[in-house]
């Protein structure tokens, strides 16, 4: 850091009450390009607050001032971890020796207390505990920065040495590589994790952050792909190396002839390559050649397209990954195994214009073939995966599954225009933990009532109104709304009562499908889907948002149950219904006044 931006850098000390005043006003963000997860256990936790009653010292937190409209947003350089501890506690997340924190001891968890948004658990912690935390004085270092440039080296810099980060997690952090992008969207889509934006408040982050011993955040780690199949264990995810996988995956997608899977060759991929005239430090440009004839949201659909199939074989295996390809029910890590199997099937699919034709058969292919005795031999420890062994493996699931796929016949335009990936879905069921206002849940269009089941008028002129709140939201924001899944579990239970359709869980949701709605109308799915396009075709949403409404819909198959997802697009200026301006609070419909049109028409500007 040079000298003039030296200056920029300001130390105060703030009182723990005055940052959790600033937390509760989400003036704390964190910037998922480069941030961890919370990945503090709570013994952890409790060392800190022990440290803080004790009148320990405690290590600065560093932020990033960003100005812009009022008030001032502070960027959590370094601090994430320590922050979410001390306001965890506070809001009796957990307990330090046994005790509690007294919500009566701050003005701002006494309000909360009385409204019922925080419950004070027993036993409590003395008042003039509480006060000694509420009063110690952390060390917050203010840093003016000049772009986000600027905030990424230093972030790199203060997490560059000893083991605070693992090797993905500093490849990643900050990174402005267009494959670094990828690698972030497909990994948390996976995981389940996923935001709207980078930058989230800290508010939010146990939402988006992976579960812990006596710590339940948003994401269950045993729910999470790689460790429900076995290919990954649960500390894998949290250092990130399902990023690698997914990085080495990307790579051998993106790179023809193939280069090996380690260390270096991840390094050059994101431009960390010191001698870029070698073999390895060239592979940066080559993987910018190719996603510059390509779009990004072409290979993501690309890569869920894979991945979307193997789960659906998986499922007709009715086993977990390593258990049909490995014989081993659980333990060690797979990623290798995975690797093959995934770029065979991107090889036949991808490549070779192939479809899968039966999958029992493809299941019978996979079972066993990475057994001591089947055609699979990857090298177990460490170290690159050289290119002759890469292409020996995936060349061997290719024989063993080809017998279940099929030539997609020359001509031939599959409909897929009006289908959408069962993964996509589950990112926008992600996002909604997060963003309430930008995703809506509707069983069906038919009344839930047991004698009429007809179409619910007053439930379609809800949507509608919906449809148009979201796109109120702003210019260039993305919303949803989903019909096929349950927004409540009074709704879902009626369904299942009526239609006997089984849910399909999905964090917490409930996916019911549309398919029995077709069944009651005596119409095939496709006839149903027609059906629903031509409602929105004919209502009186404003046009542009009507057309692009239509024109975006998708049917998704999510095991099994058929989903419509419309997506909803905000559009140049404001969309009225009926004469009317609404918007969306939280996952409320509301009209706004005549008197506070103005504040609508300010997010188009």
């Amino acid at each position: 850091m040079t000298t003039a931006q030296a200056t920029d850098l300001i130390v105060r000390p703030e009182s723990i009450q005055k940052l959790y005043t600033d937390y509760l006003s989400q003036r704390f963000a964190v910037n998922r390009r480069y941030q961890r997860k919370l990945v503090w256990t709570v013994e952890e936790k409790r060392a800190l607050i022990d440290s803080i009653l004790r009148d320990l010292p405690v290590p600065l937190v560093l932020v990033a001032e960003i100005s812009g409209e009022q008030p001032y947003v502070y960027e959590i350089i370094d601090g994430m971890q320590r922050l979410n501890a001390i306001f965890a506690f506070i809001e009796n997340e957990y307990d330090v020796d046994g005790k509690y924190f007294d919500l009566e001891a701050l003005a701002d968890t006494k309000e909360m207390n009385d409204d019922g948004q925080l419950e004070q658990k027993q036993p409590v912690m003395s008042r003039e505990n509480s006060r000694k935390l509420a009063n110690y004085s952390l060390a917050l270092s203010v840093f003016r920065a000049t772009g986000t440039a600027q905030i990424d080296e230093v972030f790199r810099r203060i997490n560059s040495g000893g083991r605070r980060l693992s090797g993905q997690e500093l490849r990643q952090a900050g990174s402005t590589a267009e494959i670094a992008q990828l690698v972030r969207v497909l990994a948390s889509r996976i995981r389940g994790d996923s935001s709207r934006g980078d930058v989230v408040p800290l508010s939010e982050m146990p939402k988006l952050s992976i579960n812990n011993k006596h710590l339940d955040y948003g994401v269950d780690v045993d729910t999470i792909f790689w460790v429900q199949q076995s290919i990954l264990r649960r500390l894998d995810v949290r250092t990130s190396n399902d990023e690698q996988l997914i990085l080495d995956l990307l790579v051998d997608c993106l790179v023809d002839p193939f280069v090996s899977s380690g260390t270096d060759t991840r390094d050059s991929a994101y431009g960390l390559e010191e001698d870029m005239e070698s073999a390895s430090g060239k592979l940066e440009s080559r993987i910018q050649e190719n996603l510059s004839l390509r779009t990004p949201e072409a290979i993501q659909n690309d890569f869920f397209r894979i991945f979307d199939e193997l789960r659906l074989v998986l499922g007709e295996a009715d086993e977990k990954f390593v258990r049909l390809v490995v014989g081993r029910s659980s333990g060690g890590r797979y990623p290798r195994y995975f690797h093959a199997v995934f770029m065979a099937f991107y090889e036949l699919v991808v490549q070779e214009a192939m479809r899968v034709r039966d999958r029992p058969k493809v299941v019978r292919g996979l079972t066993n073939i990475g057994a001591p005795k089947g055609p699979l031999m990857i090298p177990g420890g460490g170290g690159d995966w050289t290119v002759e062994d890469k292409r020996r493996n995936i060349n061997a699931v290719k024989g063993a599954i080809r017998d279940g796929f099929e030539p997609v016949p020359r001509g031939e335009q599959e409909d897929i225009g009006r289908y959408g990936l069962a993964s996509h879905l589950e990112t926008i069921l992600a996002n909604s933990v997060t963003e309430q206002s930008l995703c809506e849940l509707k069983q069906g269009l038919l009344d839930l009532t047991e004698r009429l089941r007809k179409f619910d008028e007053e439930s379609w002129k809800k949507i509608l109104k919906t449809i148009s709140a979201i796109a109120n939201d702003g210019r260039s924001n993305t919303g949803y709304l989903i019909i096929g899944a349950a927004d409540d579990q009074k709704a879902s239970d009626r369904v299942r009562a009526l239609d006997q359709t089984e849910p399909v869980k999905y964090r917490g949701y409930s996916i019911v499908g549309v398919g029995r709605e077709a069944r009651i109308l005596s119409l095939q799915l496709k006839d149903y889907y027609d059906w629903v396009a031509n409602k929105l075709t004919g209502c009186n949403l404003e046009p542009d948002l009507r057309s692009q409404i239509t024109a975006d819909m998708r049917l998704v198959d999510y095991h099994g149950l058929a989903v419509i997802v419309l997506k909803v697009e905000s559009q140049e200026k404001p969309a009225f219904f009926e004469g009317k301006i609404y918007e969306r609070r939280g996952s409320s419909t509301v009209v706004v006044p005549h008197s506070e049109y103005h504040r609508i028409f300010r997010k188009f500007m």
